[in-house]
């Protein structure tokens, strides 16, 4: 695939980001009521994520009928040249009212990821990245942190039920005995982001969907910022481990992270 179609496909994947980011908000303001339904201890499902599911999943096979497409709700198989979409990262945030959660459309051509894009429906900031050719919001160019001490690092530590409470509790005391701030705002796509643009200094997780974090780890990467091998062995469906950070406290994070 050249230089012309991952363009494309990247100014088409910006478009519908924010036309997917204005159904949801709609939903969040209520001007379309909704009810939630439970899919495991604190995980949600809207009639939100499913109507902006499929709205992404019928712009995406309109414009590239030939491409595959992976998504939260819809499942999906794995192609050669793959979409991988979440219509609503942070929807415990989305039901309780909570600004904080996001649009993540990612592209992946071969194995690699060449295209991640965040929208923020509620502050209208758009994230976006192409493989080679740096992360952006509207025009500025993002810079992932400066940071170079964990001690005045500010640390995002994702948790959801699925993850031994023990370990993710024993890993919250060592970031908090190196001196980091540690919080979880609950959308794991969208704090990717914020690391790409310098907000949080890291972001890190046990687990992570590939609809919840190819956005977001191609923000890192093209904003400066360092990962984690992702995905683990088990291949893209089963996801794997998130270490996202900038460069000055990349290895001292992982190794706190990896630490057992």
């Amino acid at each position: 695939m050249n230089a012309a179609d991952i363009a494309e496909r990247a100014k088409f994947a910006q478009r519908i980001a924010r036309e997917a980011g204005a159904l949801a908000l709609r939903y969040f303001r209520r001007e379309i009521d909704f009810a939630a339904e439970s899919k495991g201890p604190q995980d949600f499902v809207t009639a939100a994520d499913h109507a902006v599911e499929a709205l992404l999943r019928e712009r995406l096979q309109g414009a590239f009928p030939d491409d595959a497409i992976l998504g939260e709700e819809g499942g999906g198989e794995l192609g050669r040249n793959l979409w991988v979409i979440d219509p609503i990262d942070g929807t415990l945030n989305f039901v309780h009212g909570v600004r904080y959660w996001c649009v993540s459309i990612a592209f992946i051509a071969t194995g690699e990821r060449r295209i991640g894009v965040v929208y923020d429906p509620s502050q209208d900031e758009l994230f976006w990245a192409t493989r080679g050719s740096g992360a952006w919001s509207d025009a500025t160019r993002l810079q992932a942190a400066p940071r170079d001490r964990l001690d005045h690092a500010l640390v995002g530590a994702g948790y959801v039920p699925r993850h031994p409470l023990d370990e993710h509790l024993a890993l919250k005391r060592r970031l908090h005995e190196a001196g980091a701030a540690v919080k979880d705002m609950g959308a794991g796509a969208l704090m990717l982001a914020h690391v790409a643009v310098g907000r949080f200094d890291a972001f890190l997780e046990p687990h992570m969907h590939p609809w919840d974090a190819s956005a977001g780890l191609l923000l890192v990467e093209e904003a400066g910022g360092r990962i984690h091998p992702y995905p683990g062995p088990g291949g893209l469906l089963a996801g794997g481990a998130v270490i996202a950070a900038a460069p000055g406290i990349f290895d001292a994070l992982q190794g706190i992270a990896l630490a057992r």
